[in-house]
This record gives structure tokens, sequence and C-alpha cells, in this order.
């Protein structure tokens, strides 16, 4: 009897030592009670809008246009209709418009440089750059860019504050073209100087953005004329000399094509 018992009492202790070994095993092969990892949301790209090229090979065609109006009575003025066929053909042909402010950077460093860059401008600031020119561009989507001549603001067929200010909001970038529209190299350093700074911070005043480009009245200027824009705090420099615009042709000595009545767009970007 007490035989039986003790292989009674041992096979109930082998089952035991089994069922916990089995149950230590479990616990072992069990995952740790960590927190779910939630999946890595990814960022999305950054998508360049453009392509990084050597600044040195870029050949950019600035446009000068004046006067967009019907009565052509010199080559400084372009009929609506005719200016409304080029924006249309550059648009058609994958153009794309930059600000003064792309500008500079790009000449400058060659970075995220859009298919096709154009920049188009005009000098003086006429009422019809205002009544005809900008509903055509606002028409094609296309950006441009005013020197204005501060001195003749809401005078002489010159757009007034509120146009001007209308335009800065709406992609027109307005830089400087002098306060009196004076030939800059007849005038003295300090002269010069103050045309340059007395222009820009009315401009700055007026659209509380920051105006980095001079044009120079009738193209003239001399070695002190590069010295002043440069300490008014300008970057760039635009002349009438007739090019496509390359840093090597110098920051404040930039040429431009002069846009004529009759003139195509095929033929004035070849």
């Amino acid at each position: 009897m007490k035989r039986f018992l003790g292989t009674i009492a041992i096979v109930v202790a082998c089952l035991f030592i089994s069922a916990c070994g089995q149950e230590q095993q479990a616990q072992q092969e069990a995952p740790h009670n960590q927190p779910v990892q939630k999946p890595q949301k990814k960022e999305p790209a950054v998508m360049q809008t453009g392509t990084d090229v050597n600044p040195e090979t870029l050949q950019i065609p600035v446009l000068m246009y004046h006067s967009i109006n019907e009565n052509v009575k010199n080559n400084l003025i372009t009929p609506p209709q005719e200016f409304d066929a080029q924006m249309k053909w550059l648009v058609d042909n994958g153009y794309h418009s930059l600000s003064l402010s792309e500008l500079d950077t790009l000449l400058l460093t060659g970075k995220n440089m859009p298919e096709k860059p154009i920049v188009i401008t005009f000098d003086d600031g006429y009422q019809d750059n205002y009544t005809n020119a900008y509903p055509i561009l606002k028409k094609y989507g296309l950006k441009a860019n005013i020197f204005v001549i501060t001195d003749k603001i809401a005078k002489n067929n010159h757009f007034d504050e509120a146009a001007l200010k209308e335009m800065s909001n709406n992609g027109i970038e307005m830089q400087s073209h002098t306060v009196h529209h004076q030939e800059l190299n007849t005038l003295t350093y300090s002269q010069q100087l103050a045309e340059l700074k007395d222009s820009k911070a009315t401009l700055e005043q007026l659209t509380g953005k920051k105006v980095n480009t001079i044009c120079y009245p009738v193209g003239r200027y001399n070695e002190d004329t590069k010295r002043a824009a440069e300490a008014a705090g300008y970057t760039m420099g635009f002349t009438t000399q007739s090019g496509k615009a390359n840093k090597e042709d110098g920051m404040y000595t930039l040429p431009r094509v002069r846009m004529v009545p009759g003139m195509s767009m095929q033929a004035a970007l070849q």
C-alpha cells in the first residue's frame, strides 16, 4: 500500500513539474507586452520646380517694353493686340516668367532654373501699363516688372499709387528707374546716390517689398553709377544694351532685349 501511494505521489510530482515547465516555456515564447509600433508616416518629397545649371552658361532674355498703346507714334510703343499675341506665344511655347528678385538669385547660383525662363520689364510706369498691359498679363498668368520713375507717379500719363499697389499685390514687381529720370552719367556721385536711394525708399514704402534692381534712365551710366547702385542696396542694374542676361555681363551692367512694334517674339528670342 505504501509502495502504491509512493508511486502515485511520484507521478503527480512529475505531472506538476512538466506543467510548470510548459508554462515557463510558453511565457518565454510569448511576446513581451510592448506598445504597438505605428507605421511611420513618410514625409512628402521636396519637389524642385526647375533644374540646377552652371550659372556661367545662362542666357536669360529680359524683354524691354515701354508703352502698350494703340497710338504707335514711335518705337517705344507696342499695340495691345500685338502685346497680347506675344504673351500668348510665350505661354503656348512653355516659357516661365520671372520676377527680377527671382532672376537675381538665378543668375548668381543657377539653382532651380525653370524651363525656358524669361523676364518681362516695362520702363517709366505709364498709365497704359496698368490699363492695357496688366489685364493681358493677368489673362495669361504672367509675372512682370515695372521700372518706376517715382517723381512721375500719378503725373503726366503715369499710373498712380493705387494702381501701383494693386499691380504690386498681383504679380507685377515694382523696381527703380530713379526719382527724376536724369541721365546718371551727367550727375556727381552724391547726386546719383540720392536718386538711387530716394527712389528705392519710396517704392519700398509704397509696396512693403524690397527693391533690388535699378534701370538706368536712357541706359546711361558710368563707374560712379555702379558704385552708387551697390552702395544704395541694389543687387542688379540694367542698361539698354542689347543681349541676354548673364552674370558675366556684370550684375550692374546687364543687357536686355528691346521690343519694338512689329517685332515677333520668335525674332526677339533668337
